[in-house]
């Protein structure tokens, strides 16, 4: 029957395990960080795109408004969405709602329930505030307009799908699962390779050590010689004890 202590794995072979298992960690908390990072720095982006062209949008409907044309009565407006909605294809809906949610000139279609939404964002954001609102795979962002007082008259909405920002996502997600794959298997072959080179010697003691102890490392007559020793020793000792009762 083998020993128990040689069932056990390597030495070499346990401290490269330990090794690779934290190595791993640390590769999937970083790529899990860089794939956040790298998801709201896109979201960022595409908000930073939408609220330069909201604001462009903004400045002709105050124009109309310093005119005294209100956003349903500048018939410019209509056909200025219409464009930026063709010149933007994932742009949805552009308009102009008021504080209650109520639209006053469009291009595009909102959702069911959109109009109130938006509603609230103005009615929680300052007058001259921008704001950002997602469901689903539909994102807007919102720019406050102000009265000739300072109040709130609505706001300019644009809406558009994100999709494209999860797939743009889901492919670097992939790509850096695969490199920290790659980067996992090469680490715990170094580890291991590493652990082996570093403790080949003390393991080698360590099984030497363990061979004498286990008595593995005695030839078989030099064991059997042990053996009738070990019964001589305790024939005598017993043997002294009976003379010191017969005493």
């Amino acid at each position: 029957m083998a020993h128990p202590l040689r069932q056990r794995a390597p030495l070499w072979f346990r401290i490269g395990g330990l090794l690779a298992l934290v190595i791993a960690f640390v590769v999937a908390l970083l790529t899990f960080l860089n794939y956040a990072n790298f998801r709201k720095t896109v979201q960022e982006l595409h908000q930073a795109r939408y609220l330069a062209l909201g604001k462009d949008l903004r400045q002709s409907v105050e124009a109309g408004l310093s005119l005294g044309l209100l956003p349903d009565q500048n018939a410019r407006l209509p056909a200025l969405f219409a464009e930026t909605r063709k010149s933007w294809p994932a742009v949805s809906y552009v308009g102009v709602i008021d504080p209650a949610g109520k639209t006053l000139a469009v291009a595009g279609q909102a959702r069911e329930g959109e109009l109130t939404a938006w509603a609230d964002r103005i009615d929680n954001h300052a007058a001259d505030a921008s704001w950002y609102w997602q469901a689903g795979s539909q994102s807007a962002v919102g720019l406050s307009l102000t009265d000739n007082y300072g109040g709130k008259a609505g706001a300019i909405v644009i809406a558009y799908d994100d999709r494209d920002i999860t797939a743009l996502g889901n492919t670097m997600l992939w790509t850096l699962l695969w490199r920290a794959l790659g980067v996992m298997l090469a680490a715990a072959a170094l580890a291991w390779l590493g652990a082996w080179w570093l403790t080949r010697q003390l393991a080698a003691e360590l099984d030497d050590a363990e061979a004498v102890l286990a008595g593995a490392s005695l030839p078989p007559d030099t064991r059997q010689l042990v053996a009738e020793t070990q019964h001589f020793v305790a024939a005598i000792d017993n043997a002294q004890a009976q003379i010191g009762g017969a005493r």
